[in-house]
Formats: C-alpha cells, structure tokens, sequence
C-alpha cells in the first residue's frame, strides 16, 4: 500500500541514514518500527535467498605508510588493524604526555 505521511525532517535524515548504513531500503525500515511499536514479530524476507550488504572493515591509509595491496588474505587483514590498533595507542600515549 502506497500513503503519505509528514514527518519530521530531523528523523527523515537520521532514519534515511540508519537504512543506508543497514544497506536496506527506508520502507523496511520503517516497517520494522512499526511492528515493533505494534508487537508484531518482524516480516520475514519474500525470497530466502536475498542478500543483505554486509559491512567490511575499512583499512585506513596513513601518509607515507605502505599501500595496501587488493588478495590481502584475512590473516593478513587483521594483522594489520592490529598493527594500526598499536600505532593509534601509540600515538595517543605519546600525545598525552
């Protein structure tokens, strides 16, 4: 069913934002809030195989650090946020001296 409803602008943003990040569409979005305000357990998805946008890691790239390389393996990915981890604590403990 099609309608049309005025919300405040505020929670448009915050909602449209929420369901982009989610990688979903704005109407599930607010369906799902509807039934939760309804008690109404969440609609299962029409076709069982239908993805949903997964979420990686982002890698950040710092000036004059090495380039990193696409086929990374997954041992190496989390090599390297943990090596990025220990630079940021790093870096923090020296700035707060």
């Amino acid at each position: 069913m099609r309608t049309t409803l005025v919300i405040d602008d505020e929670l448009f943003r915050r909602v449209k934002a929420k369901a982009a990040m989610e990688g979903r569409k704005l109407t599930e979005l607010i369906e799902d809030g509807l039934r939760a305000s309804l008690g109404i357990s969440p609609a299962q998805p029409d076709d069982p195989g239908r993805r949903r946008r997964v979420r990686l890691p982002l890698l950040p790239a710092r000036p004059g650090s090495p380039a990193l390389m696409a086929g990374m393996t997954q041992e190496e990915i989390h090599q390297r946020l943990a090596q990025l981890q220990i630079e940021d604590d790093r870096d923090h403990a020296a700035s707060s001296i």
